[in-house]
């Protein structure tokens, strides 16, 4: 399996997993022309996408949804109520559907086993994946409010992780031009994941197994790469003597302005 994060932040989250001759988009929240050029920036046409499989409706997950759909002429995995949340109106009708998926039931598209399940965000449906092919295992949480138990049970095992580092909780809080409610909303149960969350996470919860962790939807107004990452350093050092020495590089940090590095597995 190889992986690609193409982007991941508040300007857009989509990212590139590759199994033999099997490329699945997973989110779609740049634009169409974007997401296309970032592929190309990484060697892979476009053209041969076979997938769009989509965790929920919020423009930075969705966003291009309808015109990738449209241009590739490829099927879209998507649950029903999250697709209603993206308000295509008579336009859902261009959209090339898969599978209906839902947190209940694993599906397959070529060479992946999609296994979904429920996480806590204010969407009508978000879904975390954990996608399995060729003997590898990734996990990707992105875009909830903290890393239930569930998410801990599903990512066991993974070979790669890719989960949410928002936010800083005090940056947040002195951050002077998001309003509270705002505020409010990111730091819920139902919001965004900080870093003394994810921290928690991998001091916890992680099994230990994964050799790739990647920082995903880190924002640019409240955190700091360094920040994000030193958190998951010295969690994983607090986890157990064994992983100190190689913490730091294990962790990587999900890019909002272009392609990650390819992740081999």
């Amino acid at each position: 399996m190889r992986i690609c994060i193409l982007g991941s932040g508040s300007s857009g989250n989509a990212t590139l997993v590759v199994a033999g001759e099997t490329r699945v988009l997973i989110d779609c929240g740049l634009s169409g022309r974007e997401t296309k050029r970032r592929l190309l920036e990484i060697g892979e046409d476009p053209q041969r996408l076979n997938a769009i499989v989509i965790t929920h409706e919020h423009g930075d997950h969705a966003g291009g949804l309808l015109a990738l759909s449209k241009a590739l002429q490829i099927p879209v995995y998507v649950s029903s109520a999250t697709l209603a949340a993206c308000k295509l109106g008579e336009k859902e009708a261009l959209v090339r559907r898969g599978e209906e998926i839902s947190a209940t039931q694993d599906f397959e598209i070529g060479a992946f086993r999609f296994r979904p399940f429920a996480i806590p965000h204010d969407a009508a449906d978000p879904l975390a994946f954990a996608v399995e092919a060729n003997g590898c295992k990734l996990g990707i949480a992105v875009d909830l409010g903290y890393l239930n138990g569930l998410a801990a049970e599903r990512f066991r095992g993974a070979d790669a992780l890719i989960i949410e580092a928002n936010h800083e909780i005090e940056m947040l809080r002195a951050c002077t031009f998001y309003p509270w409610s705002l505020k409010q909303r990111i730091m819920g149960r139902h919001g965004h994941t900080s870093n003394d969350e994810m921290a928690r996470f991998l001091q916890e919860d992680f099994d230990g197994k994964a050799q790739h962790i990647v920082l995903a939807h880190l924002s640019q107004n409240t955190n700091h790469p360094e920040i994000a990452r030193l958190a998951a350093i010295q969690a994983l050092q607090a986890k157990a003597p064994l992983f100190s020495a190689d913490a730091e590089r294990r962790i990587k940090i999900a890019r909002h302005n272009g392609p990650s590095a390819w992740i081999e597995l």
